[in-house]
């Protein structure tokens, strides 16, 4: 009886520890920052600034934010010609995994009042954050990435597609392992008068085997645009990368309940003794 006590009170405690290693916990990150090139093929001319989070142009002081200063912006980017207006980039832990949501907003212009950019662009906005350790590394995972933005004065032919990595080695700015999508703007950028129009893409997603923690997550989206004669194209673009869990069905029960499963194992077991006599 004592013996049977003892495996009973192991279970529960068991089942409670399975229970709580699934609550998402906030964890600080080592390295977190946003990394955007602009290259202005016409000219030749190419412009890369990093906004760190905490740094003095991050008007955050939430570590899982960065919103960047516009002043900042509009002085760093204006001699490329794409001008930035607005730049973020949150994370988080979901009920079942990582998000992490980017968010940048720039102006074809050349930073002269009246001045409108015909030039041909290619942004780049790299947001990169490590040190997650959401969900448990006892579940396989599912990375998934999207894409998203409005547009003013755009022209036919120009596109946005994003890309999501999951780095096993904890690396930011990792680029060589798992890897969801790219997800496209469904049929491109789409064209675009005064008033603004949008597109979206369709998740794109990877299994991610075998999945460890501690890991870093980066987002990437592109835009290929042209400016449009004679009004400044404007985009809003934003992008979407999760890492969720995906438990398996005896992980699942013990997940979700954390008494039932091991009960069970005990109960086959006095059944087996009680044959046995």
């Amino acid at each position: 009886m004592r013996k049977l006590l003892g495996r009973l009170a192991f279970c529960a405690g068991l089942g409670v520890l399975i229970v709580a290693t699934g609550t998402p916990v906030a964890r600080a990150a080592t390295i977190y920052e946003i990394t955007v090139t602009i290259t202005d093929l016409t000219t030749s001319t190419t412009t890369t600034f990093v906004v760190p989070s905490g740094s003095a142009h991050d008007l955050s002081a939430n570590p899982a934010v960065i919103t960047v200063d516009p002043g900042y912006l509009g002085t760093t980017t204006t001699p490329s010609g794409a001008t930035f207006t607005g730049l973020t980039a949150t994370t988080k832990t979901t009920a079942t995994g990582t998000e992490m949501d980017v968010q940048g907003a720039f102006t074809l212009s050349h930073g002269v009042p009246g001045s409108v950019s015909t030039d041909h662009y290619n942004v780049t906005i790299m947001t990169t954050r490590d040190t997650f350790t959401f969900p448990p590394a006892a579940f396989p995972a599912v990375l998934a990435t999207s894409t998203s933005g409005s547009y003013t004065y755009t022209t036919a032919g120009n596109t946005q597609k994003t890309d999501s990595y999951y780095s096993p080695t904890n690396t930011a700015n990792d680029t060589t392992d798992g890897h969801a999508g790219p997800a496209f703007i469904t049929g491109g950028i789409p064209v675009a008068g005064a008033s603004n129009a949008s597109g979206s893409s369709p998740t794109a997603t990877t299994g991610i085997s075998p999945y460890v923690i501690p890991y870093a997550l980066t987002n990437v989206i592109f835009i290929d645009i042209t400016g449009n004669t004679p009004n400044a194209t404007t985009v809003l673009a934003q992008s979407v990368t999760t890492l969720n869990s995906v438990p398996e069905p005896a992980s699942l029960v013990m997940f979700l309940t954390g008494m039932p499963l091991p009960l069970v194992v005990v109960g086959l077991l006095r059944r087996r003794r009680r044959a046995a006599a």
